[in-house]
């Protein structure tokens, strides 16, 4: 096994050490096998046992690391597989595809409800007003990674319509009704609660990254308010910035 560099002084401990491991990770040699003991660790770094369990911590809750009882620390991930641009508007499936992935849908829900404040205030309707909300949780290569709430007023979307939805709402809505080409979109860290961390099959605490839409339709009426929460040790996003 590779012995890591050690920290140099005048750097943020906890954070270095969870770089340095994580440069150990990323190398791949190791997915299912285990980190050396905390002890070892701790001295090969040249930090406390303090530092290191911060960082340990923060691996732990974005899904690279799981440590147990009587095993250890094991590794979970090496790297994440898919990276997303937030200055298109793509769907998840082509998301997916472009990382050459095979998109899928492990559950998907629809019911009729009425809109609340919030809803109604994002989609420019009255409260009260009915709006069909789908439920999915999206997969690449089966492996369950972005769950998402959608809420679409009922006259763009009814029951009849879910069997023919296929894999990108995006498309579906864009071909009914006419490209969609502009978004709200809004970035926040979350951790998972329960119902969340059920559906994505991660732990309850796992570092999530939620991601709120609100589409707009090609005259610029609000139709579409997506709320998605994609694991952060699957996905990551990033934007292009200049001057």
């Amino acid at each position: 096994m590779k012995t890591l560099a050690r920290i140099g002084d005048g750097q943020s401990v906890p954070s270095r050490a969870y770089e340095r491991i994580m440069e150990f990770i990323a190398e791949g040699d190791i997915v299912g096998g285990k980190l050396p003991p905390e002890t070892a660790l701790a001295q090969q770094l040249g930090v406390s046992r303090t530092a290191l369990r911060e960082a340990l911590q923060r691996l732990e809750s974005e899904g690279y690391i799981a440590r147990r009882r009587r095993v250890g620390t094991v590794v979970l991930a090496s790297r994440l597989k898919l990276d997303a641009g937030l200055e298109r508007l793509n769907s998840v499936t082509q998301i997916v595809q472009g990382a050459g992935m095979k998109p899928g849908t492990a559950f998907r829900d629809w019911r009729r409800e009425t809109a609340n404040s919030l809803i109604a205030q994002r989609l420019g309707i009255a409260i009260g007003d009915p709006v069909s909300v789908i439920e999915r949780v999206r997969t690449a290569d089966g492996t369950p990674f972005c769950y998402d709430i959608n809420f679409i007023p009922a006259k763009y979307i009814t029951e009849q319509d879910e069997d023919s939805i296929g894999e990108s709402l995006l498309n579906y809505l864009s071909e009914r009704y006419g490209p969609i080409r502009q978004a709200l979109a809004y970035l926040y860290p979350y951790t998972a609660d329960a119902i969340v961390s059920e559906k994505l099959g991660v732990p309850a605490g796992h570092l999530l990254m939620l991601l709120e839409h609100t589409h707009y339709t090609p005259d610029g009426s609000p139709m579409w308010y997506s709320r998605t929460f994609h694991r952060s040790d699957v996905i990551s996003f990033h934007i292009v910035r200049s001057l």
